[in-house]
């Protein structure tokens, strides 16, 4: 939300002066100074000019009226940006191995970083995408699609209260008050149709996934998993949540914070569906938006 949309950019350094031997210093004042003029000029045009939306201070929309998105900067705020992770994994149909978010055995990772599932013995090559959902910008994202898909725009202003009080809750996502809450999707290039993440999670109780699933920051505080959304059908994502607060009422991230961390496997150390995002990138004008 890698992550901000960068402007257009000119190169606007003053290019290379060569002063003639005989010119007076005078002449050679005269002459940065255009220069220099030229470059201040080209800086005023760049930055005015922008990009057509997502322009400096307005990375992602998120300093502008999320009502004003294209469906494309929409999916961008999705799909690239500090609010979104993605990682690709190989996934193989074979043999035993270690467990991979607690799965059952027909989810596991082995020794090559790939994870292995009962069945043929050709891989699968899945991108996993994790999403910062209590992030505003990635809830702000799903409603602007679903207006669009809506034709909001050309509401009336009474259809548009029906349709804004219908997405009331995934707006303002009250869990998200206490509560860190993250998806996490899957799905293949080279098998369409397949989900790893719903095979996963779609028996698995929270009671055996909590043992490895946690959320941490750069310190090594971390909050355990407390309540879990399975995906009912492939392309579905999983929707996890953790407390926001401990006992003395601390949040666990703050703008003085580096990374989130999100474990989704028991061994830290093989990090193919584990992630790191840096916090630097989530905070908006002194504000952490996770």
């Amino acid at each position: 939300m890698n992550n901000c949309v960068p402007n257009r950019c000119l190169d606007c350094r003053p290019g290379k002066i060569r002063l003639v031997k005989n010119w007076s210093e005078e002449r050679k004042a005269e002459f940065d100074l255009r220069a220099t003029y030229r470059t201040f000029i080209l800086l005023t045009i760049a930055l005015t000019l922008g990009g057509p939306s997502l322009v400096a201070g307005q990375t992602y929309g998120v300093d502008s009226s999320y009502t004003r998105w294209s469906k494309s900067q929409a999916e961008k705020v999705l799909n690239d940006s500090p609010w979104v992770s993605s990682q690709e994994v190989r996934i193989r149909r074979e043999g035993q191995a270690q467990r991979a978010a607690g799965a059952p055995p027909s989810l596991t990772r082995d020794e090559t970083n790939s994870v292995a599932s009962g069945g043929s013995d050709i891989p699968i090559d899945f991108i996993f995408t994790l999403r910062l959902r209590s992030a505003m910008p990635i809830r702000e994202a799903l409603v602007r699609l679903k207006q669009l898909d809506a034709k909001y725009d050309a509401m009336d202003e009474k259809q548009k209260a029906a349709f804004d009080a219908s997405l009331k809750g995934l707006l303002e996502c009250p869990a998200c008050a206490n509560n860190y809450v993250v998806t996490l999707s899957s799905k293949s290039r080279n098998s369409p149709g397949a989900d790893a993440v719903f095979s996963t999670f779609k028996g698995a109780r929270i009671e055996d996934v909590k043992r490895y699933i946690y959320i941490a920051n750069d310190r090594g505080e971390h909050r355990e998993l407390v309540h879990l959304v399975v995906p009912k059908a492939p392309g579905e994502e999983a929707i996890l949540f953790f407390p926001r607060f401990d006992e003395k009422g601390t949040p666990l991230f703050t703008v003085d914070s580096k990374e989130v961390i999100v474990n989704l496997t028991n061994n830290e150390v093989n990090i193919s569906t584990n992630f790191r995002i840096d916090i630097s990138k989530l905070v908006r004008n002194g504000q952490l938006l996770f």
